[in-house]
């Protein structure tokens, strides 16, 4: 019974050495870097996806009809999205686009693990443009 206890009593101590030793290594560490919220398009399944841009097979920036441009990260490569010509939104039933939808794109279902709230890409516009007609000029 003795054996019994100084083992428990050296491994006890030897615990609380590794944590005195893992203390202070632990506070220098910087906190890391708070993700950003994840985002969710409403009414994705009425028209409320506006434009999308390819970066990679990861990666795809999505712009809603109000003009806020997401960033989806898929869960794995969809090896035909830099080629794809179109692609289809898989939403939730409620109709709307978030980190638990997919997306499709010839007929491989390609699932999300993140949308969060990015800027336009690059020679984009934030905003959709809707193009103006001219002013008529008044017959004198």
């Amino acid at each position: 019974m003795n054996i019994i206890r100084a083992c428990s009593a050296a491994v006890l101590a030897g615990l609380c050495a590794a944590a005195a030793v893992a203390a202070p290594s632990a506070g220098r560490k910087s906190a890391p870097a708070a993700a950003a919220p994840e985002a969710q398009i409403p009414f994705a399944n009425h028209h409320g996806i506006y434009d999308w841009d390819v970066i990679n097979d990861r990666t795809l920036l999505i712009q809603s009809e109000g003009g806020t441009w997401y960033k989806a990260t898929l869960m794995s490569p969809c090896f035909d999205l830099p080629f794809a010509e179109r692609l289809g939104f898989k939403t939730n039933p409620d109709g709307s686009f978030d980190r638990f939808s997919a997306i499709l794109v010839r007929h491989q279902r390609c699932p999300l693990t993140s949308l969060v709230v990015t800027t336009a890409p690059r020679g984009k516009s934030p905003h959709h443009e809707v193009p103006v007609k001219p002013a008529r000029a008044k017959k004198p």
